[in-house]
Protein backbone atom coordinates (compact mmCIF):
# COMPACT_ATOMS: atom_id res chain seq x y z
CA UNK A 1 0.00 0.00 0.00
CA UNK A 2 1.14 3.26 -1.06
CA UNK A 3 1.47 5.97 1.93
CA UNK A 4 1.39 9.74 1.06
CA UNK A 5 3.29 11.97 3.23
CA UNK A 6 2.64 15.33 0.92
CA UNK A 7 -0.02 16.97 -0.40
CA UNK A 8 -1.30 18.92 -3.33
CA UNK A 9 -1.82 22.36 -1.00
CA UNK A 10 1.39 21.71 0.84
CA UNK A 11 4.34 22.38 -0.67
CA UNK A 12 7.31 19.76 -0.23
CA UNK A 13 11.06 18.82 -1.28
CA UNK A 14 11.90 15.83 -1.11
CA UNK A 15 15.49 15.47 0.43
CA UNK A 16 17.04 12.36 -0.46
CA UNK A 17 20.79 10.11 0.47
CA UNK A 18 22.23 6.58 0.37
CA UNK A 19 22.78 6.13 3.92
CA UNK A 20 21.30 6.91 7.08
CA UNK A 21 24.90 7.98 8.28
CA UNK A 22 24.37 10.74 5.75
CA UNK A 23 21.16 12.01 6.84
CA UNK A 24 21.32 11.82 10.60
CA UNK A 25 22.07 15.10 11.45
CA UNK A 26 19.87 16.63 9.23
CA UNK A 27 17.32 14.25 10.23
CA UNK A 28 17.94 15.45 14.21
CA UNK A 29 17.10 19.38 12.36
CA UNK A 30 13.45 18.10 11.73
CA UNK A 31 10.54 18.96 13.65
CA UNK A 32 6.99 18.22 13.27
CA UNK A 33 8.42 14.67 12.40
CA UNK A 34 5.60 12.41 10.60
CA UNK A 35 6.95 8.71 9.90
CA UNK A 36 5.79 6.43 7.02
CA UNK A 37 6.79 2.75 5.33
CA UNK A 38 6.74 3.05 1.50
CA UNK A 39 7.22 -0.62 0.91
CA UNK A 40 10.68 -1.21 2.56
CA UNK A 41 11.70 2.85 2.36
CA UNK A 42 11.14 5.17 5.70
CA UNK A 43 10.05 8.44 4.75
CA UNK A 44 10.28 11.07 7.28
CA UNK A 45 8.16 14.15 6.58
CA UNK A 46 9.08 17.78 8.87
CA UNK A 47 9.86 20.87 8.70
CA UNK A 48 13.18 22.00 8.16
CA UNK A 49 13.57 26.08 8.67
CA UNK A 50 9.88 26.02 7.93
CA UNK A 51 9.86 24.00 5.00
CA UNK A 52 7.91 21.30 4.34
CA UNK A 53 10.96 18.08 3.32
CA UNK A 54 10.25 14.83 3.27
CA UNK A 55 13.93 12.42 4.15
CA UNK A 56 15.06 9.50 3.24
CA UNK A 57 17.94 7.05 3.01
CA UNK A 58 17.54 4.57 -0.23
CA UNK A 59 20.33 2.24 -0.02
CA UNK A 60 23.65 2.76 -1.72
CA UNK A 61 24.36 1.66 -5.38
CA UNK A 62 22.39 2.78 -8.52
CA UNK A 63 19.94 -0.27 -8.57
CA UNK A 64 18.95 0.30 -4.54
CA UNK A 65 18.86 4.21 -5.21
CA UNK A 66 16.44 3.53 -8.39
CA UNK A 67 13.83 2.34 -6.59
CA UNK A 68 14.18 4.10 -3.39
CA UNK A 69 13.92 7.51 -4.95
CA UNK A 70 10.74 6.51 -7.23
CA UNK A 71 9.20 5.45 -3.70
CA UNK A 72 9.88 8.67 -2.25
CA UNK A 73 8.68 11.14 -5.42
CA UNK A 74 6.07 9.10 -5.20
CA UNK A 75 4.86 8.95 -1.71
CA UNK A 76 5.70 12.83 -0.97
CA UNK A 77 4.79 14.32 -4.31
CA UNK A 78 7.75 16.51 -4.06
CA UNK A 79 8.02 19.60 -6.66
CA UNK A 80 11.86 19.56 -6.09
CA UNK A 81 14.38 17.13 -5.52
CA UNK A 82 17.57 17.81 -3.08
CA UNK A 83 20.51 14.96 -3.10
CA UNK A 84 23.22 15.11 -0.25
CA UNK A 85 26.32 12.52 0.58
CA UNK A 86 29.70 11.57 0.37
CA UNK A 87 31.65 11.20 -2.62
CA UNK A 88 35.04 10.77 -3.96
CA UNK A 89 37.55 13.55 -5.13
CA UNK A 90 38.84 13.05 -8.81
CA UNK A 91 40.33 16.84 -8.94
CA UNK A 92 43.51 16.83 -7.09
CA UNK A 93 43.67 19.49 -4.05
CA UNK A 94 39.98 18.31 -3.01
CA UNK A 95 40.23 18.27 0.61
CA UNK A 96 37.94 15.86 3.33
CA UNK A 97 34.92 17.13 4.16
CA UNK A 98 35.07 19.92 1.32
CA UNK A 99 31.39 20.92 -0.31
CA UNK A 100 30.52 20.90 -3.51
CA UNK A 101 27.39 21.95 -5.82
CA UNK A 102 26.81 19.93 -8.90
CA UNK A 103 27.03 21.94 -11.99
CA UNK A 104 26.86 18.86 -13.93
CA UNK A 105 25.91 15.22 -13.29
CA UNK A 106 26.87 12.50 -15.63
CA UNK A 107 26.02 8.92 -15.40
CA UNK A 108 28.04 5.75 -16.16
CA UNK A 109 27.03 5.63 -19.73
CA UNK A 110 27.82 9.25 -20.34
CA UNK A 111 24.63 11.38 -20.01
CA UNK A 112 25.20 14.26 -18.70
CA UNK A 113 22.39 16.60 -16.78
CA UNK A 114 23.41 20.65 -16.62
CA UNK A 115 22.24 22.08 -13.28
CA UNK A 116 20.51 25.63 -13.28
CA UNK A 117 23.52 27.81 -13.17
CA UNK A 118 22.12 30.73 -11.37
CA UNK A 119 20.87 28.23 -8.50
CA UNK A 120 23.85 26.80 -8.68
CA UNK A 121 25.90 29.52 -8.14
CA UNK A 122 23.58 31.21 -5.48
CA UNK A 123 23.33 27.70 -3.50
CA UNK A 124 27.31 27.58 -3.70
CA UNK A 125 27.78 30.77 -2.44
CA UNK A 126 24.69 30.16 0.61
CA UNK A 127 26.97 27.13 1.62
CA UNK A 128 30.32 28.01 1.00
CA UNK A 129 30.71 25.13 -1.57
CA UNK A 130 32.20 25.11 -4.69
CA UNK A 131 30.79 24.01 -8.17
CA UNK A 132 31.74 20.87 -9.31
CA UNK A 133 30.81 18.53 -11.79
CA UNK A 134 29.97 15.05 -10.19
CA UNK A 135 30.37 11.71 -12.30
CA UNK A 136 28.51 8.70 -10.91
CA UNK A 137 30.08 5.49 -11.79
CA UNK A 138 29.18 1.93 -11.42
CA UNK A 139 31.87 1.00 -8.93
CA UNK A 140 33.55 2.45 -6.03
CA UNK A 141 36.57 4.41 -7.57
CA UNK A 142 38.99 2.37 -5.19
CA UNK A 143 41.99 3.23 -6.71
CA UNK A 144 44.35 6.33 -7.39
CA UNK A 145 44.69 5.52 -11.31
CA UNK A 146 41.07 4.35 -11.83
CA UNK A 147 40.20 8.18 -10.43
CA UNK A 148 42.99 10.01 -12.75
CA UNK A 149 40.51 8.19 -15.65
CA UNK A 150 37.75 9.16 -14.37
CA UNK A 151 38.79 12.93 -13.94
CA UNK A 152 39.68 12.82 -17.79
CA UNK A 153 35.98 11.68 -18.88
CA UNK A 154 33.68 14.58 -16.86
CA UNK A 155 36.07 17.30 -19.46
CA UNK A 156 35.74 19.70 -16.36
CA UNK A 157 38.95 21.45 -17.63
CA UNK A 158 40.68 23.02 -14.46
CA UNK A 159 37.13 22.95 -12.19
CA UNK A 160 36.25 20.54 -9.70
CA UNK A 161 35.17 16.87 -10.11
CA UNK A 162 33.96 13.73 -7.83
CA UNK A 163 32.22 10.66 -8.30
CA UNK A 164 29.94 8.70 -6.60
CA UNK A 165 27.43 5.76 -6.92
CA UNK A 166 23.84 7.01 -6.99
CA UNK A 167 23.56 11.15 -8.06
CA UNK A 168 22.65 10.19 -11.70
CA UNK A 169 20.15 7.50 -11.03
CA UNK A 170 18.57 10.15 -8.25
CA UNK A 171 18.68 13.25 -11.02
CA UNK A 172 17.21 11.16 -13.66
CA UNK A 173 14.10 10.56 -11.69
CA UNK A 174 13.77 14.55 -10.89
CA UNK A 175 14.52 15.31 -14.69
CA UNK A 176 11.81 12.06 -15.47
CA UNK A 177 9.25 13.56 -13.02
CA UNK A 178 9.66 17.61 -14.21
CA UNK A 179 10.96 19.03 -10.81
CA UNK A 180 13.95 21.09 -10.43
CA UNK A 181 17.30 18.92 -8.79
CA UNK A 182 19.92 20.18 -6.47
CA UNK A 183 23.20 17.85 -5.54
CA UNK A 184 25.23 18.47 -2.71
CA UNK A 185 28.20 15.97 -2.11
CA UNK A 186 31.28 16.23 0.93
CA UNK A 187 34.38 15.11 -0.18
CA UNK A 188 34.77 11.47 1.58
CA UNK A 189 38.12 10.05 -0.08
CA UNK A 190 40.57 12.31 -1.38
CA UNK A 191 42.05 12.16 -5.34
CA UNK A 192 45.53 10.99 -4.05
CA UNK A 193 44.21 7.91 -1.77
CA UNK A 194 42.53 4.53 -2.98
CA UNK A 195 39.78 2.72 -1.10
CA UNK A 196 40.32 -1.46 0.06
CA UNK A 197 39.14 -3.08 -2.42
CA UNK A 198 37.04 -5.67 -0.53
CA UNK A 199 34.13 -2.63 -0.57
CA UNK A 200 33.77 -3.74 -4.29
CA UNK A 201 33.82 -7.05 -3.60
CA UNK A 202 31.17 -6.56 -1.11
CA UNK A 203 28.64 -4.86 -3.17
CA UNK A 204 25.21 -6.66 -3.59
CA UNK A 205 22.61 -6.78 -6.73
CA UNK A 206 21.24 -3.75 -5.75
CA UNK A 207 24.89 -2.11 -6.22
CA UNK A 208 25.05 -1.42 -2.33
CA UNK A 209 28.11 -2.52 0.23
CA UNK A 210 27.40 -5.19 2.44
CA UNK A 211 28.51 -4.56 5.89
CA UNK A 212 28.19 -8.44 6.58
CA UNK A 213 30.84 -9.09 3.42
CA UNK A 214 32.54 -5.94 4.84
CA UNK A 215 33.35 -8.16 8.11
CA UNK A 216 33.72 -11.26 6.62
CA UNK A 217 36.60 -9.96 4.32
CA UNK A 218 38.34 -7.66 6.96
CA UNK A 219 38.71 -11.42 8.69
CA UNK A 220 41.12 -11.91 5.70
CA UNK A 221 42.09 -8.53 4.71
CA UNK A 222 43.00 -6.81 8.41
CA UNK A 223 45.31 -3.95 7.17
CA UNK A 224 42.43 -2.50 5.90
CA UNK A 225 40.28 -2.01 9.11
CA UNK A 226 41.92 1.22 10.27
CA UNK A 227 41.33 3.44 7.03
CA UNK A 228 38.01 1.76 7.08
CA UNK A 229 37.34 3.31 10.85
CA UNK A 230 39.17 6.21 9.54
CA UNK A 231 36.72 6.57 6.69
CA UNK A 232 33.77 5.92 9.22
CA UNK A 233 34.78 9.36 10.86
CA UNK A 234 35.29 11.33 7.84
CA UNK A 235 31.54 10.15 6.80
CA UNK A 236 30.09 11.43 10.04
CA UNK A 237 31.98 15.23 9.44
CA UNK A 238 30.78 15.19 5.99
CA UNK A 239 26.63 14.44 7.54
CA UNK A 240 27.13 17.37 9.31
CA UNK A 241 28.94 19.79 6.80
CA UNK A 242 25.92 18.62 4.58
CA UNK A 243 23.03 19.01 7.48
CA UNK A 244 24.54 22.48 7.58
CA UNK A 245 24.94 22.95 3.54
CA UNK A 246 20.95 21.78 2.64
CA UNK A 247 19.64 24.28 5.93
CA UNK A 248 21.37 26.42 4.08
CA UNK A 249 20.44 25.79 0.61
CA UNK A 250 16.90 24.96 0.62
CA UNK A 251 15.74 28.84 0.71
CA UNK A 252 17.90 29.72 -2.21
CA UNK A 253 16.38 26.11 -3.63
CA UNK A 254 13.11 26.63 -2.62
CA UNK A 255 12.82 30.67 -2.97
CA UNK A 256 10.49 32.81 -1.06
CA UNK A 257 8.11 30.71 1.45
CA UNK A 258 8.95 27.40 -0.67
CA UNK A 259 8.03 28.87 -4.23
CA UNK A 260 9.89 27.94 -6.83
Amino acid sequence: MTVVVGSAEARVTAVVAALPEEVAPLRSLLTGVERAWVGPLLVESGRLGGRRVALSATGDGAGNARVGVAALLAASRADGLVVIGVAGALSAGLPTAALVVASRVIDAAGRSFVGDRQRVEAVARATGGLSAVVLSSDRLADSVAEKRLLRDRTEAGGGAAVVDLESATYVAAAVEAGIPWLVLRAVSDTAEEGLPDLLNRSRGEGGGVSRGQVFLRLLRQPQAFPFLIALRGRVVRCAERLANAAVAALPVFCGPEGGR
